[in-house]
């Protein structure tokens, strides 16, 4: 039996129908079909041109709820969509890695006050995530201990500067590096070279000195050749002497530092008198008599009893001499 129009007198204490019920059209496209109770649908139930479905409560689908091809929102609560997803914002944890999104600018992921990581989370940079910054429980770390190549900080100018606002280091371009301690600047570069203020502690050194100056190098020599007939002046500055003599002359010294000791070769070129200035004192008391032969080779070893100063002469403890020829 099919019913294809029913009035609104006299049906409202209900009617049963035991068949399939097909109605087809109500009496207006104002009408409303009212069902008080439960609807219990066994089969399929299919809308065909329903434009909206208007649910006052709440709808539960209890496999999910496919809309097309395009939108899944399944039972555990994902939701799938293959078009255009557009939101004003966006709310909760974010999962996946976005590789597959689109008009996401690197410029509009913006924090107005901070990016907060726990203790040893990571913000990774590079494929690889070659580079890490990160904090433990103590410290601070910038890790670059898988990349191939090197960190590299770009900047004209660069300080390093304590919590408590002391510099402690300042690299400019094209000009100075400093290096200070405690607040205090110890070492400067420059076009010239290295400024260091205060001492200078070093187990070793390269480099045969000759370029130093304002220090007294552990072992020089002096040399001093041809000298005839005059006063040879040692300078007693350096700690060794080689004099090549001929004819009469006079050893003498200037300068000095009290227990220094001091070597002196003497070399005759031709036949050679020599002899030393009062500043020197011997065993005996008196000058040994150094060879005269051409050719030569005498060594005597001294040290430095008394400075020299104002009234007072210089002291040199000397050893006999030592003929090697």
């Amino acid at each position: 039996m099919a019913l294809t129009k029913i009035g609104s007198i006299g049906i409202n204490t209900g009617i049963k129908f035991a068949g399939v019920t097909t109605i087809t059209t109500l009496n207006s496209a104002t009408d409303t079909l009212t069902i008080g109770g439960p609807v219990s649908i066994a089969g399929t139930l299919t809308y065909e041109d329903v434009t909206n479905v208007d649910s006052v409560g709440l709808i539960t689908a209890r496999d999910g709820i496919v809309v097309g091809s395009g939108i899944t929102l399944s039972k555990d609560g994902d939701g799938f969509f293959t078009g255009i997803v557009s939101a004003t914002t966006f709310s909760g944890a974010f999962s996946g890695d976005g590789s597959a999104l689109t008009g996401v600018a690197n410029t509009d992921v913006i924090f107005t006050d901070k990016l907060s990581l726990p203790d040893n989370g990571r913000i990774a940079l590079g494929i690889g995530s070659d580079l890490q910054i990160y904090h433990d429980s103590n410290n601070s770390y910038i890790d670059d201990v898988s990349g191939t190549g090197n960190i590299t900080i770009r900047s004209n100018q660069l300080n390093v500067i304590s919590p408590t606002s002391e510099t402690i280091a300042q690299f400019n371009e094209n000009g100075t590096v400093l290096l200070f301690h405690d607040n205090s600047q110890k070492l400067a570069t420059s076009a010239s070279g290295v400024t260091v203020t205060g001492t200078v502690a070093a187990t070793s050194y390269t480099g045969d000195g000759s370029a130093l100056t304002g220090i007294a190098v552990g072992v020089a020599t002096t040399v001093a050749t041809g000298i005839t007939g005059i006063t040879t002046v040692l300078d007693l500055a350096n700690n060794d002497h080689k004099i090549t003599v001929s004819g009469i002359t006079t050893v003498d010294v200037r300068g000095g530092t009290e227990g220094d000791s001091h070597s002196l070769r003497i070399i005759n070129s031709g036949i050679t008198t020599v002899g030393f200035s009062t500043y020197f004192l011997f065993p005996s008391g008196s000058a040994p008599i150094i060879p005269t032969t051409d050719g030569t080779l005498s060594m005597i070893s001294f040290t430095v009893h008394r400075q020299g100063a104002v009234g007072l002469a210089t002291q040199l403890f000397a050893g006999a001499s030592v003929n090697f020829s």
